[in-house]
């Protein structure tokens, strides 16, 4: 009873929950550099990039639900080849999914993309802003 509860939920819901708070991290960085970028294109003037509905639909329909979805229903393994497999369970031990570098570089993918969509969108509605 240990063993599975250990080796399979244990394990997956490490997995599960790493990839949560980072995805959490991510998508509220993504959500805040357009709003900081969008800023030096308007001088700071305080004018609106998102609508109040969009950005609770954006903040809880469009990227809270599927991720809450993946950290409670996925399974990378089946259980069986978790249980008979000891050593998969290493991965929380030597922190695999959680640690400074996989931050960092889910922290750089947020701040990337967030600045690559507002200039998309900027030059590409350039004549709208006038």
């Amino acid at each position: 009873m240990l063993k599975n509860l250990l080796f399979t939920h244990g394990r997956e819901a490490y997995r599960r929950n790493t990839y949560l708070i980072m995805y959490m991290f991510y998508k509220n960085i993504i959500l805040v550099i357009p709003v900081f970028v969008f800023g030096w294109f308007s001088l700071f003037g305080g004018t609106y990039i998102y609508s109040n509905i969009f950005l609770d639909l954006y903040n809880v329909m469009i990227t809270a639900i599927p991720i809450i979805w993946f950290a409670v229903f996925d399974w990378e393994l089946p259980k069986q080849e978790l249980l008979d497999n000891p050593k998969l369970y290493a991965i929380g031990l030597h922190d695999v999914y959680f640690d400074t570098v996989a931050f960092w570089r889910w922290f750089f993918y947020a701040v990337w993309q967030g600045i690559l969509i507002t200039l998309l969108v900027l030059f590409t509605f350039n004549d709208a802003m006038i």
